[in-house]
């Protein structure tokens, strides 16, 4: 782990000249191409400029203070301003370098070298069809490039199960193309992309809180399958991270899942609720185990355990387990539970599980 850390690290000027391979650019090899090409016959659809755009006039503090991951999208389709206005601001071309050496977009690169290509499953897009797309950034259009059968469940599956993911409007790709970056940075290269990355992710983030649309970062996903679905060659360019985005759903407030009024809950209404609770879902199981700790009680799923503070003697709040709720049998015994997940913004149902005798 120690060792793995060294990747964070910047070193001084005697260990870097040390360590540092001489890079492609200081031996006066020509620059690569800093968007992947696709054929000239190919029909480019053409997105809104950014001229025209009507949209994204929200106060920037607003939306650095009510920026959030949002895993809950409603069906409605993105419009195509909305859309292009989201390829703008994370990959907008403004220049090219005259020296050929690199671009200047919209998000910043180190040494301008942008090593980032966009994809998007799309969805749902007014006056677009469904399928593969990736964004052609020096024309500010999109290259239509195939389509994906059951695409909402393809992709669901490819992000682990994640079926929010496949179900969204349209869901961002990145890939990354290290050369771009090796060329000039050579082993620096790894570090800088990742801080690329970040802020190509947050850019995206910010641009869709602009105009009332939700995202969030995903990067578990099944790299060699993902890649193969996008005909990547993955030697030279693999997707670094996912993010679907969509319209969103008004929030509910968390008193309003609650549906017993707010009391204190007693040692004895405590003891009631440990155990065993499950649900299988998809073939996959899951199990919540309830505790009660120093007369608190606790929830565990796998390795991660929280507190549940009590809002009365049968309902809880928490973080990951933002509410649970239990349901007891009419002499007082645990039946199931009821979750509110956090990280989908689903509620679940747990069934108490008997203990061997």
């Amino acid at each position: 782990m120690n060792e793995n850390r060294k990747f964070l690290r910047f070193s001084n000027w005697e260990e870097y000249k040390e360590i540092v391979s001489e890079s492609d650019e200081r031996k006066k090899i020509p620059p690569p191409l800093f968007e992947q090409p696709y054929p000239k016959e190919a029909k480019l659809i053409d997105l809104v400029p950014q001229e025209e755009f009507k949209i994204g006039k929200k106060p920037f503090l607003s939306v650095v203070n009510t920026r959030k991951s949002r895993r809950e999208y409603k069906e409605d389709p993105l419009t195509l301003e909305e859309l292009s206005f989201l390829l703008w601001c994370t990959q907008g071309l403004k220049r090219q370098l005259r020296s050929e050496r690199g671009v200047l977009r919209t998000v910043p690169s180190s040494g301008a070298k942008s090593p980032f290509e966009t994809y998007l499953v799309i969805n749902k897009v007014e006056g677009l069809k469904p399928g593969l797309y990736r964004y052609i950034s020096f024309e500010h259009k999109l290259l239509y490039i195939k389509e994906i059968e059951e695409a909402e469940k393809t992709i669901g599956e490819l992000t682990y199960n994640q079926i929010f993911v496949g179900k969204a409007p349209v869901i961002f790709f990145w890939t990354a193309v290290p050369y771009r970056t090796e060329w000039s940075y050579s082993t620096l290269a790894h570090k800088v992309i990742a801080v690329d990355l970040g802020l190509i992710c947050q850019s995206l983030y910010m641009a869709c809180e602009a105009i009332k649309l939700g995202t969030c970062a995903i990067g578990g996903y099944d790299q060699k399958n993902l890649d193969k679905l996008f005909e990547l060659n993955p030697e030279e360019e693999f997707v670094v991270l996912v993010q679907p985005v969509g319209k969103y759903p008004k929030e509910k407030k968390i008193t309003e899942f609650f549906k017993n009024p707010q009391a204190e809950a007693k040692t004895e209404d405590l003891k009631k609720l440990p155990g065993t609770y499950t649900r299988t879902h998809q073939g996959q199981t899951a199990v919540v185990e309830i505790s009660i700790e120093e007369e608190k009680l606790y929830a565990k799923i796998r390795d991660y355990k929280e507190r549940l503070d009590s809002y009365n003697a049968t309902e809880f709040e928490g973080e990951y387990f933002r509410v649970v709720r239990f349901i007891l049998t009419k002499d007082g015994k645990p039946e199931k539970i009821i979750v509110l997940i956090i990280a989908s913004g689903e509620t679940v149902e747990l069934i108490y599980q008997e203990p061997d005798t």
